[in-house]
């Protein structure tokens, strides 16, 4: 018992541990972080690995989308800001502030987005001296503001520009089987594929991606952003060509028949490839190419319709090619917001979670579309910075370390 100011006593409520973890798993990240100086204890249960994955749980259940400011331009700022896709589109008013940066000490040096999952974000960078090229990776946690130690992949003496390190693309995603995040590096030349887990930081050679990923075939209309694995239920994916050429060029479009499209899926836990089919109905290679999406956690298939519109099908049940359905069909004269010339050029970004309002890229920065499907309502992205909307990745908010 303690006196209160009348004189009269109060008794002292004491909560066990487990109810303080309940309540403290619906706050934001910020406030957690400033939560741990309240004592030691505090600090302890925060730091504990039972409770970060209890935060993430609920953290899941409000999704936004991670937008970032110019990555390949050169600076020492890497921003990101939080879109949430609950209240789309109402809530399409955002301004990239300073609070989620990463200050890069490479002067020259520059960064793009991998990947993003449980809260962390995956980033590439490459540092480019008249000396040597270096090819490096982080991974980054926007919310608690902490940044793992550099990632290094290739350091050599200056060469000249499109020689070997230049063909290097990575993706990232999580080993639910051994609670590991992996990074995965895939050369476009020669197939080659390499796995770091993170944590053991080291780099070891799997079996060479059997086909050749759709984004290596020229004379091709490509979407700029889609060079990632798209990461699905503990796998990797892409979208490939059935055949295999020795180097890109060696690919002629004109004679690849809609039977040669083909997915490529990494599955993480045991660093094995399976091939899945492109959706039955899709059956004309168009002049755009083809490309897989992930919308609402579902594997998708995007593909251009006759020039007239485009066609989104969803894999219901991931691995299953039976659970292809076709999830929209959206004729450009639905879109009037969209210039002609443009409407090649749009990529689906992500759903509501709702999934009402589709955000669709329109091909160049500081644009993108918001389409509302079930009121066939178009509007234009009220975004006050400079946006690379083709490189936007889902995000929650997490305490996962990235130590």
């Amino acid at each position: 018992m303690s006196p209160n100011f009348d004189g009269t006593r109060i008794s002292c409520i004491f909560l066990p541990d487990e109810i303080i973890a309940e309540v403290l798993s619906f706050l934001p990240v910020k406030s957690l972080m400033q939560l741990r100086s309240v004592c030691k204890s505090w600090k302890t249960l925060i730091s504990d690995s039972t409770f970060v994955k209890l935060h993430l749980k609920r953290s899941t259940r409000s999704k936004h989308l991670a937008l970032f400011l110019i990555p390949y331009r050169h600076s020492t700022n890497f921003r990101v800001a939080r879109l949430p896709l609950l209240r789309l589109p109402g809530e399409t008013r955002v301004t990239l502030t300073a609070n989620s940066n990463f200050q890069l000490t490479d002067a020259y040096g520059f960064l793009c987005p991998v990947g993003s999952y449980n809260g962390l974000i995956c980033l590439e960078g490459r540092f480019l001296t008249n000396n040597y090229d270096e090819i490096f990776l982080y991974l980054w946690n926007p919310a608690a503001m902490t940044l793992s130690n550099k990632i290094e992949f290739y350091r050599e003496f200056h060469q000249q520009e499109g020689n070997f390190q230049y063909k290097w693309k990575f993706s990232f995603g999580y080993d639910s089987s051994t609670d590991t995040y992996k990074i995965v590096a895939f050369h476009l030349m020669t197939n080659e594929v390499k796995v770091l887990s993170f944590g053991d930081n080291v780099w070891k050679n799997i079996q060479c991606l059997p086909m050749v990923p759709t984004y290596c075939a020229p004379r091709f209309y490509k979407h700029v952003g889609n060079k990632h694995g798209l990461y699905v239920c503990g796998t990797l994916n892409w979208l490939a060509i059935q055949n295999k050429f020795q180097y890109d060029y060696q690919i002629d479009w004109k004679l690849i028949t809609i039977g040669q499209f083909m997915i490529i899926s990494l599955d993480l836990s045991t660093e094995t490839y399976r091939h899945l089919m492109a959706p039955q109905g899709f059956d004309i290679v168009p002049c755009v190419q083809p490309t897989l999406v992930v919308l609402m956690d579902s594997l998708c298939f995007y593909h251009d319709f006759h020039g007239t519109g485009f066609i989104i099908w969803q894999m219901m049940e991931f691995g299953v090619e039976e659970s292809w359905t076709q999830f929209l069909k959206i004729s450009f004269q639905s879109l009037p917001l969209v210039p002609n010339h443009r409407r090649l050029c749009l990529f689906p970004v992500c759903l509501s979670e709702n999934g009402d309002t589709l955000i669709l890229a329109c091909g160049q920065r500081k644009q993108a579309i918001l389409y509302n499907l079930r009121d066939n309502i178009v509007e234009k992205t009220r975004i006050t910075n400079e946006i690379e909307w083709f490189f936007s990745k889902d995000y929650v908010e997490s305490l996962v370390s990235v130590s």
